[in-house]
């Protein structure tokens, strides 16, 4: 299965989920996903992008990610954050 994997925040998870509709998006985020327009609700995502709010550095959103894919082809999308995010 191929998944594709947006960590960096909203800017990264709204890129992946405007690349594609046939690929699940799983993204996980410091913010709330429902107002940045990710998903349609937090009990159920709806469309292909689901994920976590998450409050902890990249590298270990990157490594809690890597774990959930394993045994599948996984593509990591990340944004530099700045002040504008």
């Amino acid at each position: 299965m191929t998944v594709l994997v947006a960590t960096g925040g909203d800017a990264s998870a709204r890129a992946a989920k405007e690349a594609t509709t046939a690929i699940p998006v799983v993204f996980n985020t410091g913010s709330d996903p429902v107002r940045a327009g990710l998903v349609q609700s937090l009990n159920r995502p709806g469309g292909n992008a689901t994920g976590a709010v998450v409050l902890s550095d990249m590298m270990e959103q990157k490594r809690a990610l890597t774990k959930l894919a394993t045994d599948r082809r996984m593509s990591v999308f990340c944004t530099k954050r700045t002040s504008r995010d």
